[in-house]
């Protein structure tokens, strides 16, 4: 029999239908189908309740059901850093829509910047009373990689910090190299990000463009004007990569992400040098906000937390044109802030916008490669939210999450699906296994996590990600013209690093937020370390409850899709410890399963 994973909302579907159903030929079909995961386009279905309140179909595609565990847990995986079995289950007794609702009126609950502040603050403090001399202590990245843990592990709003985190992947800035130790800027740039997850893009567009991380990463902060008798010319990179990677990218789209082709065939460029060298004289005359003189470097950390200032005497005057002949007008006086404004709003408008953004955020959050018609749906939710409204974040975000081909589910597809990015494997375990801290202070260097898997926040080696999202692996992955960004930082060092890495946390109970000293000589202190919590998991160890120990894991972790196989081999390799070993039989299957290409593809 077809095992039945949901239930419907109403009873409109006689339950016959399922009994017929799974007497009907769809057992003999090769690959299993559950119903409500959405793979039904083998199957007719009939039902004999067809008055207006549902129909067999929508039960067997899902979108009539209530979410269940597995789904939830699915869903969850997709629009969070991770889910705990208590929030996995409460989310099963609602509709996503509700609980997108919720999430986007869950108001933004701390500052990760003023984090930074305090750990900071009780650095120095804390080298004080040691005797040690506070002027010694300067501020460094891991202040603001503990902050970012503290916001992950405690805020409530985790749909927010998930698409923070997604947007920090498309509109990058890094701690290397100018950042490295200037984590206030990081952090505020972060809160930057979080603040903008449920706005407007066009908001999100200028806040980008005027922040002082950004400033500094492009260069496009004291940027002057031309003067061609000094051979002097504005900065283009900024002006480039706004158009490359923030909004429009590469190549004319079509609503549905596709390219279009000019009367050869040929794909057609969004722009050219002409067009960047026009933008990069949008983008002169902007300074830190705390400088008295253009071209003064920062003055202190506090110059990155406040938009950057437009020195207009410094702003290139005269007309600019932008990408279709509308051209920025000679302006009289010069008005740098009037010429920006309308450059973005000519980006903002521009039809590639929602294909190219949606089709990013659809990477980041659900799958690799997405159909056209998805990414067709996403743009149209972009362009018009339903009340006019172009741009608007929460309908972006309730289109990706909420689309037919993200709530379906194809297990037996080998191409379909994510290779989850390290940083949300890790973020999954501490949410999933409560590795929280009643102090409240999360140290977490992330020093072995990055060398061992090539990623963390804020942490890209180039603006243009950890992972490009057009990257092809060679194999049957680039022989079917399909892409697999995740995998451009997947080799042997970081398959064996991410497997250290859980050996440390699960088998070894090392601290799972590396330990880091806030002042030279503080002693190592067990009550300010990090551990994930398995309580619930170690009542499972035992003979008799083996078997729900894995299909706990597999609710959690890996959304009802673990095959047989790998249960298999998890059990076989568990039931070689006896009862003594409870807790390392815990321990080992926790730990296989994460390393499980069951657990590591998301589909």
């Amino acid at each position: 029999m077809i095992p039945l994973y949901v239930l419907p909302r109403q009873n409109t579907i006689p339950l016959l239908l399922f009994l017929l159903m799974s007497f009907f030929p769809v057992v003999a079909q090769d690959s299993l189908i559950i119903l409500g995961s959405g793979n039904y386009s083998t199957m007719t279905v009939n039902t004999s309740d067809n008055n207006g309140n549902g129909t067999g179909t929508e039960t067997v595609n899902g979108f009539g059901l209530l979410p269940n565990l597995n789904s939830s847990s699915r869903f969850l995986a997709q629009s969070t850093l991770g889910a705990d079995m208590e929030t996995i289950t409460a989310t099963a007794g609602k509709s996503y829509t509700e609980w997108l609702e919720e999430q986007f009126n869950t108001p933004i609950s701390a500052s990760v910047q003023q984090y930074t502040q305090d750990i900071t603050v009780a650095a120095l403090d804390s080298t004080f009373a040691a005797g040690g001399d506070p002027n010694l202590i300067a501020p460094q990245r891991w202040f603001w990689h503990s902050a970012w843990w503290k916001y992950t592990m405690e805020s409530p709003d985790i749909l927010r910090n998930r698409i923070a985190l997604a947007l920090s992947e498309i509109f990058v800035v890094s701690e290397m190299p100018q950042l490295d130790e200037v984590p206030l800027s990081l952090a505020n740039y972060y809160d930057m990000l979080l603040e903008n997850s449920f706005g407007n893009f066009r908001d999100l567009l200028e806040d980008i463009t005027y922040h002082p991380a950004m400033g500094l990463y492009l260069t496009h902060v004291n940027n002057p004007k031309s003067e061609p008798s000094l051979n002097r010319f504005p900065d283009e990179n900024y002006a480039r990569e706004i158009m490359q990677l923030f909004t429009i990218g590469l190549y004319e789209l079509n609503n549905d992400g596709t390219r279009k082709l000019d009367g050869s065939g040929n794909f057609i460029p969004t722009y050219d040098n002409y067009d960047i060298a026009e933008f990069a004289k949008i983008f002169t005359g902007m300074t830190y906000w705390d400088t008295f003189l253009f071209g003064q470097n920062p003055q202190s950390e506090q110059s990155f937390l406040m938009p950057m200032q437009l020195m207009n005497n410094w702003h290139e005057a005269g007309p600019k044109t932008l990408l279709d002949g509308t051209v920025i007008p000679d302006r009289n006086p010069v008005d740098g802030y009037a010429d920006v404004t309308d450059a973005l709003d000519h980006l903002f408008n521009h039809p590639n916008v929602g294909p190219f953004i949606g089709h990013k955020l659809i990477q980041r959050l659900v799958k690799s490669n997405p159909s056209p018609e998805y990414v067709g749906r996403v743009a149209s939710a972009f362009n018009n939210n339903g009340s006019g409204v172009r741009g608007d974040m929460k309908a972006l975000i309730k289109a990706v999450l909420l689309d037919p081909e993200a709530r379906s589910c194809y297990v037996d597809d080998p191409f379909t699906g994510m290779l989850r990015e390290p940083i949300v494997r890790y973020t999954q375990l501490c949410r999933a296994f409560n590795a929280y801290n009643l102090e409240g202070f999360y140290r977490s260097f992330m020093g072995s996590f990055y060398e061992n898997t090539l990623q963390r926040p804020l942490g890209s080696p180039t603006v243009f990600n950890f992972f490009q999202p057009d990257y092809q692996p060679i194999g049957d992955v680039a022989d079917n013209d399909l892409v697999a960004p995740e995998f451009q930082i997947t080799n042997s060092v970081t398959i064996l690093g991410y497997a250290k890495e859980l050996h440390y946390w699960i088998m070894n109970e090392y601290d799972v937020h590396e330990w880091f000293q806030l002042y030279i000589g503080e002693p190592y202190n067990l009550n300010k370390t990090v551990n994930i919590d398995l309580t619930d998991e170690l009542a499972l160890g035992t003979d008799d409850k083996l078997g729900e120990l894995i299909e706990r894991l597999n609710t959690i972790l890996v959304h009802g899709q673990m095959s047989d196989e790998t249960k298999d081999i998890i059990m076989n390799t568990i039931t070689q410890l006896d009862e003594t070993q409870a807790e390392l039989r815990v321990r080992l299957a926790l730990y296989l399963t994460m390393i499980s290409p069951d657990y590591l593809i998301l589909r």
